[in-house]
């Protein structure tokens, strides 16, 4: 993804802090740079609202690698129909079932979800990483370190 492109995100989410939907102490989108061929994206703790018009601003369709919360969440207000989100891989111990679609994919662990990305790459995609959950300093710092190995 181009500068271009990225500033568009930028611009999105600053558009979000100004219109009250996201304040100025909540986490943004952070860029990783490419894996596996994909633009790479990480949020922790994502206002749902706010990743809607993210997601939305995004140039190619989106791998999402996220917790069942998030994913409901975001399925029960913004994608009931199963057409933003190329495909939902879902991680962690599964409490509460994702909606039935399709493009949802479970694994018991972030590392498991990572070891099988081979499978859901798009080329040109992003791939979006969220965590929310009790787990997700953790899940971020596993995340964020994939790109340290790649440099």
């Amino acid at each position: 993804m181009g500068e271009k492109e990225f500033n568009k995100i930028k611009d999105a989410i600053s558009v979000a802090q100004s219109s009250g939907s996201l304040s100025s102490g909540d986490t943004t989108l952070q860029s990783h740079g490419k894996f596996l061929g994909m633009d790479a994206f990480s949020w922790h703790n994502p206002n749902i609202a706010v990743l809607d018009k993210t997601i939305e601003s995004f140039p190619f369709q989106t791998v999402w690698l996220g917790n069942a919360s998030e994913v409901n969440q975001y399925i029960d207000k913004h994608d009931k129909d199963g057409s933003k989100i190329e495909q939902y891989l879902i991680y962690g111990v599964l409490k509460d079932m994702v909606k039935k679609q399709e493009h949802i994919t479970y694994f018991d662990s972030v590392s498991k979800a990572i070891q099988n990305l081979d499978d859901f790459t798009l080329q040109p995609g992003i791939l979006l990483f969220t965590s929310s959950d009790s787990d997700s300093p953790y899940s971020m710092n596993y995340f964020s370190s994939l790109f340290s190995k790649l440099t």
